[in-house]
Order: structure tokens, then sequence, then C-alpha cells
């Protein structure tokens, strides 16, 4: 996380710059924008308060430089999903999330907070996942590959459901279920339920 926050800051960081963004997301993550100060931010990141306002000005300039970031990563996260059609891009994104989600675990658990929490920011952040899913109908209905009768809009919407709906049940997956709803066999099992949803249905007329 530290090396992808610095090299997407241009090379080299100020000092204690990337250790800020670091610290911020996970703290804003856990306990949201209101719950934490900056004296305790710094601290996590083990520098001066004097650096948050030399390098973001204000708590806020840190949430925006924060929100510029995993919104990045999200877009970086679903660019190959655009790239694929069908069902088949379901299983891409899995393979994807896999991948990813141990990886920046805090930064989807930062979107979940951020999206709970509304903000110019996590406006921008809601716009552009819903433009990606969006998008992801578009591509499918001129590849014709969209069954004619579906709601366009509603389709995309309902991605987006599928996208925030886990980071929401997150914190109460494991007494429920046993497991993170982003180990492996969730994963799977969530996707395989929705290629079948998405392409035959599951209820009885």
């Amino acid at each position: 996380m530290a090396k992808r926050l610095e090299t997407r800051n241009g090379g080299e960081d100020a000092p204690g710059r990337r250790h800020l963004l670091d610290a911020g997301m996970r703290l804003f993550a856990e306990r949201g924008f209101a719950g934490v100060g900056l004296r305790e931010i710094a601290a996590e990141a083990g520098v001066s308060l004097g650096l948050v306002r030399t390098h973001f000005g204000s708590k806020d300039g840190l949430r925006d430089a924060i929100d510029e970031y995993v919104l990045g990563e999200i877009k970086r996260l679903y660019a190959t999903v655009l790239e694929h059609s069908g069902a088949g891009a379901l299983t891409k994104a899995v393979e994807d999330a896999l991948d990813w989600i141990p990886r920046d675990r805090v930064v989807l658990m930062y979107a979940r907070m951020a999206l709970m929490e509304k903000t110019p920011g996590s406006q921008a952040l809601f716009d552009q996942l819903l433009a990606i899913m969006r998008q992801f109908i578009e591509t499918n209905a001129k590849r014709g590959l969209l069954q004619p009768d579906v709601d366009r809009e509603w389709a995309a919407i309902y991605l987006l459901f599928d996208f925030i709906g886990p980071a929401i049940i997150e914190p109460f997956a494991k007494p429920a279920f046993g497991k993170s709803m982003y180990s492996k066999p969730m994963i799977s099992a969530r996707n395989a339920f929705m290629v079948r949803a998405f392409t035959r249905g599951f209820l009885k007329g």
C-alpha cells in the first residue's frame, strides 16, 4: 500500500506524506471521518501534527487525497472487467477481486465508510462506480449479449448493489456465515449465483 501511494504521488513523496495517507485511510475506514482527529492521524503515522497541514492543509484536504487514491484503485480493478463481456466478465472480476482484496482491503473498507458518510468525495466515488457499471451494461448491449427486455439502468444499479452490498455486510459476516464475504469460497459462491441469476434466473414464474 505505502509503495503504491508513493508511486501514485509521482515518485518520492515528501517526508511523512505517504504515512499520513496510509494512516488516515485506515483510521477513517475504521471509525469514520468525524470519529478521527488530526492529532490521532499524525500519531498513527509517526509524524508531527504540523506535517498534516503542510501536506494537505486540513483534514478535509487529507480526505480529498485519500478519496482520489481510492477511486483510482477501484477504477483499475474494474478496468479489466470492461475489456470482457457476458458472464465471463463476472468470472474475470472474481479472479481480479481475489487478488486485489487481500492486498488492498483497507481501500475497500474505506470506500464502504465513505459511501456511508455523504461527502463530495463519496458522491464522486459513487458516480464513478455507477458509470463503470453502466459502461459494462452498454458494452454487452453493443455486442449483442444483453437480453432485449432488460432495463439497462436497473441492470447497472443491480451491479452497483453487488459491489457495495458485501462491503456493508462484511463486519457481520464471520459471526453470521463463519467466514469473510471476501474469502475465496464466499466470492466464488456469490459469483456462481450471480451468473445463474443474470443468465437463467432462480424463481419460477
